[in-house]
């Protein structure tokens, strides 16, 4: 019988990092998953993200940023390396359908990589677990392939 990927990744105590998801995964099962652990769900749904403004602002939405913040790449760092408004163990991010923003601006969706990398390593200092899974066509280079 063959193990889920996934399932796995959620059976360890703390699951964190980025990874490149290779069979669809629906946002309900990631966020019962999530919820099992007592890990906050995001879902960002990429379907009509084309640009760096739309990416942030539609992650400003989901994941309840505060009314400061304002729409660039450092103050979506500092949110995701802050989430004081939000009650959980840890974070789950999971941003589907990425291909729509690649192909507009793939240098944007390598920044959001980075910029998730480095959350996850900021979480993993401060003792909470942080993952994020990606999706859609064809895979992130350099992420890890679950």
């Amino acid at each position: 019988m063959k193990t889920d990927p996934l399932g796995k990744l959620f059976e360890q105590d703390a699951p964190r990092g980025v990874y490149w998801l290779k069979s669809a995964a629906t946002p309900a099962t990631v966020a019962k998953l999530a919820k099992a652990k007592g890990l906050a769900y995001f879902h960002l749904e990429g379907k009509a993200i084309e640009k760096k403004e739309q990416f942030l602002n539609h992650a400003a939405t989901v994941m309840h940023f505060p009314d400061y913040f304002s729409s660039n790449w450092d103050a979506f760092e500092e949110c995701i390396t802050d989430f004081d408004w939000i009650d959980a163990e840890g974070y789950v991010i999971h941003f589907d359908h990425t291909d729509n923003f690649a192909a507009h601006h793939e240098s944007q969706l390598e920044t959001v990589v980075e910029l998730f990398q480095d959350a996850v390593d900021y979480w993993k200092g401060e003792g909470k677990p942080m993952l994020v899974l990606l999706g859609g066509g064809d895979p992130v280079p350099g992420v890890k392939k679950l």
